[in-house]
């Protein structure tokens, strides 16, 4: 399904601003991700389809699973800002809605060129002590424990997610954090009707579950407290990575059911170990 006003932005694209069309293709491509998304990812937009009710942090939390889960670099997330931005601006002037929800947003600084290190960072190990440290929030702590078992936010901030927690093989100190998690949960829980493990401060039974923006407002709150980058695809990728360095006599198809990934993104990870 195409994006709202696909064929007028085009024109406008053609005739108002003479771009080129190789240029128009890579905006509207970049437009018609971000409705895909929505229809499949947003409860408000799925039940409304209404272009004002697309909020600033509707783009955030798309440009953060962007990053996360097609680990897009700075400049590539400042573009596609740019685009959207530009469809959102046309949609205004012509008064086809009446939010701007990327005006106020601002890019992101270039990246530095580094290299990955040859070791991977093997925060898992110090894992028990993580999860064991009250000065860090629940939320940052069950993030730790679910991204040391491979799962990105995008999967466990869904939430049915819950449900896959008994399936889990736990240790010890897992299974006593989880029952404190659960004890400290439940108000929440009771507040929300919902047994999301994610869930807002404030009541808000239509959508209860905490957005990946306010994960990452709670992450960055707790980031001079420990001693590593709370920035979950950071996390990931390195817990992958320590994974996929020392257990490099296990099978493709082995790693692969272990880390639940793909075989395109299990040759990514043995690429970085070998850089």
């Amino acid at each position: 399904m195409d994006f709202p006003y696909k064929e007028r932005f085009i024109n406008y694209l053609k005739n108002d601003r003479f771009l080129a069309d190789s240029t128009i293709k890579d905006l509207t491509e970049d437009v018609q991700r971000l409705f895909n998304y929505l229809r499949e990812n947003n409860p408000t937009y799925q039940s409304t389809a209404d272009l004002n009710q697309i909020t600033e942090l509707e783009i955030k939390e798309y440009l953060s699973w962007l990053q996360i889960q097609r680990q897009i670099k700075n400049s590539t997330y400042n573009k596609i800002l740019t685009h959207l931005n530009s469809y959102f601006i046309f949609l205004f002037q012509n008064g086809l809605a009446t939010a701007l929800p990327t005006i106020g947003m601002k890019g992101m600084k270039k990246s530095k060129s580094t290299s990955p290190a040859r070791e991977p960072i093997n925060w898992t190990k110090k894992l028990p002590d993580y999860l064991a440290n009250d000065q860090l929030a629940y939320y940052t702590r069950m993030t730790l424990l679910l991204t040391a078992h491979y799962f990105t936010t995008t999967e466990f901030i869904q939430p049915d997610f819950y449900q896959l927690l008994p399936d889990i093989d736990w240790q010890p100190f897992e299974t006593e954090f989880l029952k404190h998690f659960a004890k400290e949960h439940e108000a929440a829980v009771n507040l929300q009707h919902s047994q999301a493990i994610f869930l807002k401060e404030r009541i808000n039974l239509a959508n209860p579950t905490l957005s990946l923006a306010g994960l990452h407002k709670i992450l960055k709150k707790d980031q001079p407290k420990v001693d590593l980058p709370l920035k979950p695809s950071v996390l990931y990728q390195n817990a992958i990575l320590n994974y996929v360095h020392h257990h490099q006599n296990l099978s493709d198809e082995r790693l692969m059911h272990d880390l639940r990934l793909s075989r395109k993104s299990l040759n990514y990870y043995r690429g970085l170990t070998k850089r």
